[in-house]
């Protein structure tokens, strides 16, 4: 068991499982129903002690989170992303939330409702939009070098949760939060969803296609495994 405690709360349900999430800095388990009280216990048990190996696990990870300063109260910041691009965000309050785009990147007013999590969404989409034509021309660049598949329609923009998605409409989604990775590892990212295209799956066809295209791709799959998304 690690030495760190985290706080952690039990709930009963009515599910058929037991497991645990990580929310708000507290580790939920979440007891599956009709178990004995030698049950309850021994699944709590397990599950803290593998949830909070995890959370550690994904403290030691590097945090992408290139709009601290702003968030933390600063009104000027220039955001600098592998592609080469700079984007100096200005802040300043306002009676509503907008945003003016400048030669050098955005002037943001921020209104007085707007909350941390608010502006940090806008702040990400903001730079999304700066960044869109680069990711995509990189895409499209790699695309033609590689598979040569026609392409639907490609997204930049920030999620909590995954890296890249491919839909089965053809659309490619690219976190913006990879502007801030190795470009091996955005190369890779960009392979993994394009080789979707041909297999909706991670099957061994699916992994021999990706490296068909990168023959290095697992180096670079685990320098991504250095890195956290961060929490809005």
């Amino acid at each position: 068991m690690p030495t760190k405690r985290i706080r952690h709360r039990v709930e009963n349900t009515k599910n058929k499982h037991s497991r645990a999430v990580f929310h708000d800095n507290t580790i939920i388990i979440r007891l599956a129903r009709n178990l004995s009280k030698t049950e309850k216990e021994e699944h709590v048990s397990d599950l803290l002690r593998r949830m909070t190996q995890q959370v550690l696990e994904e403290e030691q990870k590097k945090v992408i989170d290139p709009f601290r300063h702003l968030l933390d109260g600063g009104q000027s910041l220039t955001v600098r992303t592998i592609t080469g691009k700079s984007t100096l965000f200005t802040l300043k309050p306002g009676n509503k939330t907008q945003a003016r785009r400048t030669a050098r990147g955005w002037n943001v007013t921020v209104g007085p409702h707007l909350k941390r999590k608010g502006l940090h969404l806008f702040l990400w989409n903001l730079l999304s939009q700066s960044e869109e034509r680069r990711v995509r021309m990189l895409l499209h660049s790699i695309n033609d070098e590689t598979f040569c598949f026609p392409l639907r329609k490609i997204r930049v923009k920030f999620a909590t949760s995954q890296w890249g998605s491919c839909s089965p409409k053809k659309i490619i989604m690219l976190n913006a939060s990879l502007l801030f990775t190795p470009p091996s590892v955005l190369k890779y990212v960009i392979i993994h969803e394009l080789a979707h295209l041909k297999h909706a799956n991670h099957s061994t066809k699916y992994w021999n296609t990706v490296g068909q295209a990168m023959p290095r791709f697992r180096v670079a799959r685990e320098l991504l495994k250095d890195y956290r998304l961060p929490n809005l």
